[in-house]
């Protein structure tokens, strides 16, 4: 089996455009966590998000009828791959490029739902229900690049039309923990030989009218609309708020790397996934699930939970959610619970969906590097049995040789990664 290194972090967060800077950002303490700008937010329960506010894509997308047909998750997602690439020396006019492969996730599903509202509401009759007659006859003037904009996959294209990546590639649908899998696929296909190198990550809009819709009623987000409301592993814990965002990482062969002169972040070394029993309409299960994604990724590295030194958690800040993981971080590390140092950029950042999970890989592998880990914000007294150190308030210096990185979905999904500091 060849041996995984990152070498290229491509992000672009309500913090920052590009890993250094949301990177300090973080280790400062700062939120991007306030009121909703990009549309009027009232007719939802929560109106605060991390939005990213000084965004232009055209630095990054070099085809302009590309950049016409993305949606704005395809544009972060473009403009990540492309720092994450270039911080990796990877030139998009080599032609070697032909065999790097891609694995993307995204909860991205639709265009703009605004460029079929007028239609549908002309095609409904005078009791509210569609008309189907109606309907065929405004569906000829509707948007005529709606469903082709909303191609959840079609980014994919977008990739490897302006980058040429030509190798093994896979879209997964969820959030925290299909960034995760993305990753861990990418890492699975690098170690058994299928490529030497590949792009892998999560983006998501979560900040879109479309999405804060979808999840507004979930068990999900706070309805307390004021700064500090984020609160993961307190008592006053309420709910998270949704962030925007996307985290790209060039995933490469450990001796390909170095050859090219590359210092690579750490080495991946275990993936595991899992799944808690919940029932239909449910989003938090009990826990069981990433605790044996965690087992699964740490038997992998051939490490046990005294050897992880940091974790990039979830934090939820939703009690029960919140409750799970801790309970799940004791059953996967045993003793190691006790002195391992965790955390959550969600009071920071927000949810950030399918980024989160690819965006806590890029915080463990450089919490490896810098010997720092980034804190908890507005924690500031633990719920019962969420015991563990969750780095709350200010960063600290850690040295550590092992750490996990996790992903949660929103069905009792669950993903982790191991690294190893080089």
């Amino acid at each position: 089996m060849n041996r995984v290194v990152i070498s290229g972090i491509g992000v672009v967060s309500p913090l920052g455009t590009g890993f250094t800077q949301t990177w300090k950002e973080l280790v400062a303490g700062r939120s991007a966590v306030r009121p909703i700008t990009a549309y009027d937010p009232s007719s939802l329960r929560t109106r605060f998000g991390a939005e990213i506010t000084d965004f232009d894509a055209k630095p990054f997308v070099r085809n302009r009828k590309s950049l016409r047909l993305m949606t704005r998750a395809n544009q972060l997602a473009h403009a990540a791959v492309r720092l994450a690439t270039e911080e990796a020396r990877i030139d998009p006019a080599t032609s070697g490029n032909d065999s790097v492969g891609v694995f993307l996730a995204s909860e991205n599903q639709i265009s703009d739902p605004l460029h079929i509202l007028d239609a549908t509401v002309e095609a409904c009759g005078p009791d509210g229900r569609i008309d189907p007659t109606r309907l065929g006859h405004e569906a000829a003037r509707m948007y005529p690049l709606f469903f082709v904009e909303g191609l959840p996959s079609a980014e994919l294209f977008f990739l490897s039309e302006e980058f040429g990546f030509a190798g093994p590639s896979a879209f997964l649908s969820g959030a925290g923990d299909a960034g995760i899998s993305a990753i861990g696929n990418a890492y699975r296909a690098i170690a058994r030989g299928e490529t030497t190198v590949a792009v892998a990550g999560g983006f998501d809009d979560g900040v879109s009218w479309w999405c804060m819709s979808k999840l507004d009623r979930l068990d999900l987000l706070t309805g307390r609309n004021e700064a500090g409301a984020v609160r993961p592993y307190d008592r006053d814990a309420s709910g998270t708020v949704l962030g925007e965002g996307a985290c790209m990482l060039v995933l490469e062969d450990y001796d390909t790397a170095v050859a090219r002169g590359i210092e690579p972040y750490a080495e991946i070394v275990g993936f595991g996934g899992g799944s808690d029993p919940v029932t239909p309409g449910e989003i938090w299960g009990d826990g069981t699930g990433l605790r044996n994604a965690m087992a699964s990724a740490m038997r992998e590295a051939g490490v046990a939970g005294t050897d992880i030194g940091y974790v990039a958690a979830d934090g939820a800040a939703v009690i029960r959610a919140d409750l799970a993981e801790a309970r799940a971080l004791r059953a996967a590390l045993g003793a190691g619970a006790d002195t391992v140092a965790a955390n959550s950029v969600q009071p920071a950042l927000g949810q950030l969906l399918s980024a989160a999970g690819p965006l806590n890989v890029a915080l463990a592998a450089m919490t490896l590097r810098e010997a720092t880990v980034t804190p908890t914000l507005n924690l500031s007294a633990a719920a019962p049995r969420c015991d563990l150190d969750w780095v709350p308030g200010t960063a600290r210096e850690l040295r550590a040789d092992y750490s996990l990185a996790l992903g949660r979905g929103l069905s009792g999904q669950a993903a982790a990664l191991a690294l190893r500091r080089l």
